[in-house]
């Protein structure tokens, strides 16, 4: 699609073993790697530095599970209930995030690398300090999510609902939001430098941010 960031995507060996016992794994701190994961819920779980490599998670729900330090590498998620998962200090390569859900995830000081979040519910979620260096976000809801400081170098964002989101103290050079709703979204004049917005969206964030056309 047109205005994307290329990616590279998930290297994935074409068998894989499939393991629904994802826990023995996790305690164990024990890399998961060439792993289908499908149709179960991890719960209660908190854990510093799982480490997931060449996995497919299809239909799998996580439930009150702070993953914080993960590593996450080469690993689709799809139809996938993340909701509240914390994933902060975090870091992710060649990811994707395919139908699911991710209301209030937190990616807080994580790295984001060749990262794809297509059809994706991520209301509330947290992006405050992390490093996105390539990522697509593509006809998904991500209202009133956060992005606080955040290190932007590589982001495209398609037919995409950002309304009430945050950016504060967060570079949007180069930033196409054409395609994207931005109601009530809060925004600073120099963060807002170098995006580039539709006519109807420059007007009214010019009365978001307290200036008078005459």
């Amino acid at each position: 699609m047109e205005g994307l960031i290329k990616l590279n995507k998930p290297k994935i060996q074409k068998i894989l073993e499939e393991e629904n016992n994802i826990l023995e794994y996790i305690y164990g701190e024990e890399k998961i790697e060439n792993k289908l994961i499908s149709d179960i819920t991890i719960s209660n779980i908190s854990q510093d530095r799982v480490d997931f490599d060449s996995c497919i998670f299809e239909n799998v729900t996580f439930e009150e599970c702070d993953l914080n330090k993960i590593g996450i590498m080469d690993v689709i998620f799809e139809n996938c209930n993340l909701s509240n998962v914390s994933f902060n200090d975090g870091s992710l390569y060649r990811v994707e995030f395919k139908n699911c859900k991710l209301i209030g995830i937190r990616f807080e000081d994580s790295l984001i690398k060749d990262v794809l979040f297509r059809d994706v519910l991520g209301k509330y979620s947290n992006f405050s300090f992390a490093k996105i260096k390539g990522a697509n976000i593509i006809e998904s809801n991500f209202q009133e999510s956060v992005f606080q400081e955040t290190k932007i170098e590589k982001i495209a964002f398609l037919d995409t609902d950002l309304s009430k989101a945050i950016f504060n103290k967060t570079k949007l050079k180069g930033i196409d939001f054409s395609t994207c709703n931005l109601n009530g979204i809060e925004i600073g004049i120099d963060d807002v430098k170098g995006a580039m917005f539709s006519m109807v969206q420059a007007i009214d964030l010019t009365r978001i941010m307290g200036i008078k056309i005459k």
